[in-house]
């Protein structure tokens, strides 16, 4: 065999291997034809980008490149190139990504990278969307994913019905060279609350800012003027107020949306202090981590998912401001509460908490593009959470452990992810108190 046809050979491997969802094994670099296998840096770029399915804008090139850390002139670490796919598809502008090598004459490969664009820019769309807090409402949406495709997000939207809604919003993820980010947000909301019997309108006006450490920790924080009026019957009760966040993440994760490996540490405070109408101070801590374990080294295609998630407020306390457990991102099986809950089932509502969920994933279906560029796909998900709620910091009911488990779908689908339908039970004292079904967009962690 000729080294031209074993080089050609052990492209069609690795091209192989990434279609089995990238999970390679890494290569040896013991056989010493395997050492000249670099990547040439004679072409316009050392690395080939190909675009497919351009029926949106085309992203622009420096966008891929500066995901890719692979470098030139050294041996090709299929581990190195598995990671820089994972980075452009965590861009969330692609419905798949993939990579081969391309043997040239002089012995040097380029390394390329297909690319499907995923849905980038949707016309002024009227369409009814399900809250499971708020209801159905009928939403205008005019979204500039990947805007000037140069990854930025530009999104005009309002609403009427469970929710009325105004507001517009902004994000670049890297509006300077040294990976730092910038968002814009302003927005007008109203709603009912469903344990208060009243209705809420929040307005909002909030600028924010964030950067990576290399590859694995993102720092951000951001500063909002926010005013909140709870509306009853014969009384209104206003707080405006300023509202700092600040967060830092570890994240590991292969790919975002959809985990297959990884870990996930997020640490963020909140800081709300009352002007005008109220004086007060509120600190929020907000902890939370996950795990994700491969079961299948081949395909990942079974993934067994672990969260853990711990809130603490220290200072001002308020009924308006409680939150609960019970519901879609909290302990699926039970409802969100409402006015009844508020009087049946207090254990329910407090203001610090600590959740647990375990799920157990299985693809399938693996996430493909369908000739007119639409995602699909099929995974389900076994779960189990767990959880209490505590009003002041101090103590507990005994009886107030909730768990729910269940079963449930999800469905790829463009700019946001996985839609998430689920299915639980809700158990308290070791018998089962309620059922319910979720609907959720993305994966609940």
């Amino acid at each position: 065999m000729d080294k031209e046809m074993y080089k050609q050979l052990v492209a069609e491997y690795m091209r192989r291997e990434a279609e089995l969802k990238q999970q390679v094994l890494e290569l040896t670099m013991e056989n010493a034809e395997l050492k000249d296998m670099v990547l040439d840096f004679n072409s316009k770029y050392p690395f080939d980008i190909e675009p497919t399915h351009l029926y949106y804008n085309k992203t622009k090139d420096f966008i891929l490149l500066r995901e890719i850390h692979h470098p030139i002139h050294e041996p090709i670490d299929t581990v190195k190139i598995i990671n820089d796919k994972n980075r452009i598809e965590n861009l969330g502008i692609f419905s798949g990504v993939n990579w081969e090598l391309l043997p040239l004459d002089d012995s040097t490969f380029i390394l390329k990278y297909i690319v499907t664009e995923s849905v980038q820019k949707t016309p002024p769309t009227i369409f009814p969307t399900y809250n499971e807090s708020k209801g159905w409402s009928l939403n205008a949406l005019w979204v500039f994913n990947n805007f000037r495709g140069q990854n930025q997000l530009l999104a005009l939207s309002g609403s009427v019905g469970g929710e009325d809604t105004y507001g517009i919003s902004f994000k670049d993820p890297w509006i300077l060279n040294d990976h730092i980010s910038f968002s814009v947000n302003i927005m007008s909301n109203l709603y009912k609350n469903r344990f208060l019997n009243s209705d809420i309108e929040l307005k909002s006006m909030k600028i924010g800012i964030g950067k990576w450490f290399g590859d694995k920790i993102k720092t951000e924080i951001s500063l909002a003027s926010e005013s909140k009026i709870f509306k009853f019957e014969q009384e209104i009760t206003p707080y405006k107020y300023l509202y700092i966040y600040s967060n830092i993440r570890y994240d590991t994760r292969d790919v975002f949306w959809n985990p297959g490996k990884g870990f996930l540490f997020s640490s963020s405070f909140e800081y709300l202090k009352g002007y005008d109408y109220k004086i007060f101070h509120t600190l929020i801590w907000n902890q939370s981590i996950s795990l994700y374990l491969n079961l299948n080294k081949i395909q990942k295609n079974a993934v067994l998912a672990l969260n853990g998630v711990i809130k603490k407020k220290i200072g001002y306390k308020d009924k308006f401001f409680q939150d609960y457990i019970g519901s879609s991102n909290t302990i699926r099986g039970w409802e969100l509460p409402d006015s009844l809950t508020y009087i049946s089932e207090p254990f329910r509502l407090g203001h610090e908490y600590l959740q647990t969920s375990i799920e157990y994933r299985y693809e399938i279906i693996p996430k493909y593009v369908t000739s007119s560029g639409i995602e699909s796909g099929l995974g389900i998900v076994c779960f189990t959470d767990a959880g209490f709620i505590i009003k002041n910091g101090y103590s507990k009911q005994s009886d107030s452990i909730l768990f729910g488990s269940g079963i449930g779908i999800r469905i790829p689908f463009p700019i946001i992810g996985v839609l998430r339908f689920d299915f639980g039970l809700g158990i308290i004292d070791n018998r089962i108190k309620s059922n319910s079904f979720h609907f959720g967009i993305g994966q609940k962690f």
